[in-house]
C-alpha cells in the first residue's frame, strides 16, 4: 500500500471483468516482454498465460503466439520449460 499499489477487494475477480480482446492484450504484452527480457524472464512471464490457456481449451492460442513473438533464445528456453513442466500446448 505504501508504494501506491492498487488494492482490489472482491469476492470474485478475474480477467472476464475486463472487456476487450484478451488475445490481443496478451499478444501486446508478450511482444513488449520479448523486446526487453532475457530468455528466463520471458519464459517466466509467459508460462502463466500458457497454463491458463491450456485450462481454457486453448481458445487464445497463447503458446503459438508466444513462440512466434519470441526471439531464438527465448523460444528455445520457453519450449524447454513448457516440456519440463508438462504444460499442454494443444488439445489432445
Amino acid at each position: 500500500m505504501a508504494e501506491g499499489e492498487e488494492i482490489v477487494f472482491a469476492d470474485e475477480y478475474g480477467t472476464w471483468m475486463i472487456t476487450g480482446d484478451e488475445k490481443r492484450f496478451i499478444a501486446s504484452y508478450l511482444t513488449s516482454l520479448s523486446a526487453i527480457s532475457v530468455p528466463e524472464k520471458y519464459a517466466n512471464g509467459t508460462i502463466p498465460f500458457i497454463k491458463r490457456d491450456s485450462y481454457e481449451s486453448f481458445h487464445n492460442k497463447i503458446y503459438a503466439i508466444a513462440i512466434k513473438i519470441a526471439n531464438k533464445d527465448q523460444r528455445l528456453l520457453l519450449k524447454k520449460e513448457v516440456k519440463k513442466q508438462g504444460i499442454r500446448t494443444r488439445a489432445r
